[in-house]
């Protein structure tokens, strides 16, 4: 598996090596602030005195900017191309970011939170839709990818807890490395050649829609929809759950953050490591049960251990399944413009739900009664895991056929 992956990088044409290496930058910087964003929500509630809701809606703010992006970021590279729409959509973070340090109001903090999203979900399609072109749809370099978001991820409760150490005035420190590492990222972008990641009409197929009618788009699209309402819940409230069950300090519970990103990264670069030699859906079905197992352990138990032991395991059960559920709608995106956008767009519906309907629940019953929401999307996500498994082999053996094309 390792040669095969360094195969991938070395097969890259300098101006593609750059272009993959910026990409990977620049998800990483999304770790760093989509992290963030949980990390500091406590400290801007309690400056800005946000309830719960509020709380909530700033979080699904982000998601649904994340989403609605996906229903423009592929159509808009085909009026001023790929490089100068991604260079765009990369400055809404900042006036975002910008807009959180300079007012508390709730209507434009919700604004400022949908610009944040809406840059993000921008650069993801284009990173997803660039290394899935390239690799052909193999799962070890999306994992990849998606390793680098988990790095920032790692370090975002890092830089929470070392600038907050200051004082509660210390969130805004760390917005302000984030704008400067947005800064940069626009920099880094400006010297990329996108040329081998073309966003045109035409191609194999005579329907540019026709991607929705295929079976591993349809289970692929459920099961991220399902993984994402248990992803953006983790991301967001994670810090607050752990500070407020009153198991956990604020420092405590930042560090317990991390240690789950850490998981997150060392899992998504072994399922890089393994990608390649076993069926999506199988690795689809192992993370899912897992994810169930010990979200259980992680909302139910009062003990620090068990907390501890729950934590590692969620961060090791969702690290590889973007990646790779991206892997297991085999070659469609490769095939189809639009499929990415289309595809982040509908699976991030539960996103954008999940964080309101537990805060708004947060609000009335606790913090720890609204997380234990996540029961549903996390079974359904089991059970639509062992239905995939039907088709696994024939998305297997496309995925396969386009890494070697």
């Amino acid at each position: 598996m390792q040669n095969r992956k360094e195969s991938f990088f070395r097969s890259l044409a300098p101006n593609d090596r750059y272009m993959i290496g910026n990409l990977f930058f620049l998800y990483l910087i999304q770790g760093i602030y989509t992290i963030l964003i949980g990390s500091i929500l406590p400290m801007i509630k309690a400056e800005y005195g946000l309830s719960y809701q509020i709380g909530g809606y700033l979080i699904s703010a982000h998601s649904t900017g994340n989403i609605v992006a996906g229903l423009f970021a592929g159509l808009i590279p085909l009026l001023i191309g790929i490089k100068d729409s991604l260079m765009l959509l990369n400055l809404l973070p900042i006036i975002g970011f910008f807009l959180v340090l300079i007012t508390g109001n709730p209507l434009i903090l919700v604004f400022a939170f949908l610009l944040t999203g809406l840059g993000r979900g921008s650069i993801s399609n284009y990173n997803n839709q660039a290394v899935s072109t390239l690799s052909g749809g193999n799962s070890s370099p999306l994992n990849a990818l998606h390793g680098f978001f988990a790095i920032g991820a790692v370090t975002a409760p890092l830089i929470a807890l070392a600038c907050t150490r200051a004082g509660q005035i210390g969130w805004r420190v760390a917005v302000a490395i984030i704008l400067a590492l947005l800064i940069l990222s626009v920099f880094t972008s400006a010297f990329m050649k996108m040329d081998s990641v073309t966003y045109s009409r035409s191609g194999k197929t005579e329907n540019a829609f026709g991607f929705l009618r295929e079976r591993p788009f349809q289970v692929s699209m459920v099961i991220m929809f399902l993984y994402l309402c248990v992803e953006a819940t983790v991301m967001g409230w994670m810090v607050t759950y752990y500070e407020e069950c009153g198991v956990l300090a604020s420092g405590s519970a930042q560090l317990l953050n991390s240690l789950l990103w850490i998981t997150i990264l060392l899992g998504r670069f072994g399922c890089s490591a393994v990608g390649g030699r076993f069926a999506p859906a199988a690795i689809i079905r192992i993370l899912s049960a897992g994810i169930a197992v010990f979200l259980c352990i992680v909302l139910f138990t009062g003990s620090l251990p068990l907390m501890l032991a729950g934590t590692i395991g969620l961060g090791l059960s969702l690290s590889g399944m973007y990646g790779t559920t991206v892997a297991n709608a085999g070659d469609v995106f490769g095939r189809y413009p639009l499929a990415m956008g289309i595809f982040v767009t509908l699976s991030g519906v539960g996103s954008i739900i999940t964080p309101s309907v537990i805060g708004i629940v947060a609000e009335n019953a606790g913090i720890r009664t609204g997380m234990r929401i996540l029961l549903v999307p996390a079974v359904l996500l089991l059970i639509a895991a062992v239905l995939n498994r039907g088709f696994s082999r024939d998305v297997s053996a496309s995925a396969s056929t386009s890494a070697e094309n």
